[in-house]
């Protein structure tokens, strides 16, 4: 199996026979991994859009039929912060809940079916941290889980895909972060692949020394001819080379991309989401077989609301959550609208996630405090719509030291397991190790 564009999500499915029990296939990925082994050229596509900060799931899907939710009295968890008006447009009428009143774009690509939320998702022994929180997410793993590892759970998938095969099959820009200065953990940690994470098209080049002198534009060329028609395999000199040789390509790859015109305008007020999924647009539609990316990565930051989360008034029209939900939501309304009318959105699923969710309770800031369980959006021509994974429970919250806080009640990783069994064919205990060999989380309802 060669790494490249047509066949990086190739895999034998000899090992996957459970799959031909249908009714056990989780149904928001509405192709079987069966499917898969019968699509050599699928082109399946992966973005994995991180909410930076921890947003607020419950004020994003919100539960505006849950008394305790919608309660203005004083014993009330959010008397002020809680959304319950103007909720019109994005009732989702399958479930009782409503999208924010800002993510109405949003809510109409979910009437279309091209939407999925799955909620309720955490993991064990929550910690409230940032960093330790991201950390997990991007890593794969959590407190005490059976697999230790510092390789992010997508390094770990290209890994797996491109086990053995000669360096000079990879695709230089298999995996790659956009709009970002540094790489995630998501696609860090390979010994053979390090993607690129490029902050933008015209910036993403090679830069030479001041004094040219002291570094010819060609040395790139000659480190390539050194020791007649390649070093040895793992030596130092190997890996300069591969190096050298994956940065002449993404170089050259991406000036092309760049050409591929705009199709939907993105908000001018995007920020690092807009220029991330435009450029991940361009990418994709740019003819292939010159791109063989399969798995993107994109950030929007802003949602760490411990303050001003709204303007004291109304949550759903002022404050800093709902500016960065009406940015979220222009910019995925573009995004698909580019995969829709190029042909490409059966391709591609995006999926959301941030660190943690927010505390049930409104504080005294006008915002939130760190929380543990949240909601997450997948969205894209094969997904199967609709809200999964239950109701967030206000009336059973965790005690102790994490007390308040909402009990989780699907593991992340058996979401991303989803995606790794139903979209790319990949048996997930490969990446996750055997407390998911087949993952118990069947989000049919």
């Amino acid at each position: 199996m060669k790494c490249n564009r047509r066949e990086f999500v190739k895999t034998g499915l000899s090992g996957l026979t459970y799959f031909s029990a249908a009714a056990t296939v989780p149904l928001w990925v509405s192709k079987s991994a069966q499917a898969v082994a019968n699509a050599e050229n699928d082109g399946r596509i992966l973005v994995i859009f991180q909410q930076g900060g921890g947003n607020d799931g419950l004020n994003t899907v919100i539960p505006y039929t849950d008394p305790k939710y919608a309660s203005t009295d004083s014993n009330a968890i959010r008397p002020k912060l809680h959304i319950i008006n103007g909720l019109g447009p994005t009732i989702l009428h399958d479930s009782p809940n409503a999208f924010h009143p800002k993510l109405v774009r949003l809510k109409n690509w979910y009437s279309d079916g091209k939407v999925a939320v799955v909620q309720n998702v955490g993991y064990p022994n929550p910690t409230l941290s940032h960093f330790r929180g991201t950390d997990f997410w991007e890593l794969g793993v959590s407190p005490g889980t059976s697999l230790s590892t510092l390789q992010g759970w997508a390094s770990r998938f290209f890994d797996n895909q491109c086990d053995g095969l000669p360096p000079e099959d990879f695709e230089a820009l298999a995996m790659m972060a956009a709009s970002m200065k540094n790489l995630p953990l998501t696609l860090s940690g390979s010994d053979v692949y390090l993607p690129p994470a490029v902050n933008n098209f015209n910036t993403f080049k090679i830069d030479l020394p001041a004094n040219p002198a002291s570094f010819g534009p060609h040395i790139l060329d000659h480190i390539n001819q050194l020791n007649g028609l390649g070093a040895p395999l793992g030596s130092s000199l190997d890996f300069v080379q591969r190096a050298a040789n994956t940065a002449q390509v993404a170089v050259a790859d991406m000036a092309v991309a760049n050409q591929t015109p705009v199709l939907n305008p993105y908000p001018a007020n995007g920020g690092s989401l807009g220029r991330g999924l435009k450029m991940v647009s361009k990418i994709i539609r740019t003819e292939m077989p010159r791109f063989g990316t399969k798995i993107f990565y994109v950030k929007q930051g802003g949602y760490d609301t411990h303050a001003n989360q709204f303007d004291g008034v109304d949550a759903a029209v002022g404050g800093v959550h709902q500016e960065l939900l009406d940015m979220m939501d222009q910019v995925l309304d573009a995004f698909l609208l580019d995969m829709a009318d190029s042909g490409n959105l059966d391709r591609v699923i995006l999926l959301t996630f941030s660190e943690f969710g927010r505390r049930p309770q409104e504080n005294g800031s006008r915002g939130t405090d760190h929380g543990t369980a949240n909601c997450l959006f997948a969205m894209g021509g094969k997904v199967n719509g609709g809200v999964y994974g239950g109701q967030p429970d206000l009336d059973d919250l965790l005690t102790g030291n994490r007390g308040g806080n909402l009990r989780h009640k699907h593991d992340f990783r058996a979401v991303y397991s989803v995606v790794l069994r139903d979209w790319f064919g990949v048996d997930p205990e490969l990446i996750f190790g055997p407390d998911f060999t087949n993952p118990a989380f069947n989000i049919e309802g």
